[in-house]
């Protein structure tokens, strides 16, 4: 079974660092097209994360002046991390009970990606075409 860190790879980790205006924060997003992004101190330590739903949510419907205000005012700052050994099936199970859609990985205490629930469900996806393909040939050689 994969764990989180063979399933993350080497994949350059998208990140931004604690202090940016949330207009430049959305930008970054924009320019990656993804839906959260880990907000890091300058040592590289997770402060929190900030998604899509906290630029609606504590921003656009607070009428905030996005290019004055600093991520580290609404990100969400109590983050569920998962280790880089467990897998992706129970970091899914994991998600689903806390009902969060993107999930910090960390190795021995250090950062090492984000994975969203949609990569998660890509993987399963993925996992179930290779099982139904492995049984169709068993079929085919065996029947």
């Amino acid at each position: 079974m994969k764990t989180l860190k063979e399933y993350l790879g080497d994949d350059r980790m998208l990140y931004v660092v604690s202090g940016m205006n949330v207009y430049d924060v959305a930008k970054f997003m924009d320019l990656h097209n993804i839906g959260a992004v880990p907000v890091l101190d300058k040592a590289h330590g997770l402060l929190g994360i900030f998604s899509e739903r906290d630029l609606l949510r504590r921003c656009i419907v607070r009428e905030l002046d996005l290019k004055k205000t600093i991520v580290d005012d609404v990100m969400t700052k109590d983050v569920v991390v998962i280790e880089a050994s467990d897998s992706p099936e129970y970091c899914m199970q994991i998600m689903k009970q806390q009902k969060i859609r993107h999930i910090p990985v960390i190795d021995e205490n250090k950062l090492i990606g984000l994975v969203s629930m949609r990569d998660l469900m890509l993987h399963d996806v993925k996992v179930k075409e290779e099982k139904i393909d492995l049984l169709n040939t068993y079929i085919q050689y065996n029947g």
